[in-house]
């Protein structure tokens, strides 16, 4: 319980820095995942709740979901500035 709760923390610390760079995508895809690690493990699987793991893969896809878009985002960028 105690590694889950220091890479909770340290994904919260991550996502702060990369919001405070404006790379919201890229900080969302950071905290959602571990955000529903911690939703699955503390809720989901221990105490066989359908609805805390359904919340939990909830938060998963998304976190992939804002991965993926922080990548379409950095190769659509970098593509405008090979154009010009």
């Amino acid at each position: 319980m105690a590694v889950m709760i220091l890479i909770f923390v340290f994904a919260s610390a991550s996502a702060i820095v990369q919001a405070r760079k404006g790379q919201w995508w890229t900080a969302g895809a950071v905290f959602l995942p571990s955000l529903g690690m911690v939703v699955l493990l503390l809720g989901g699987v221990e105490r066989q709740s359908t609805s805390l793991f359904w919340l939990g893969s909830l938060f998963v896809v998304a976190g992939f979901g804002a991965e993926a878009m922080a990548y379409w985002r950095t190769r659509t960028r970098g593509r405008e500035q090979v154009g010009q």
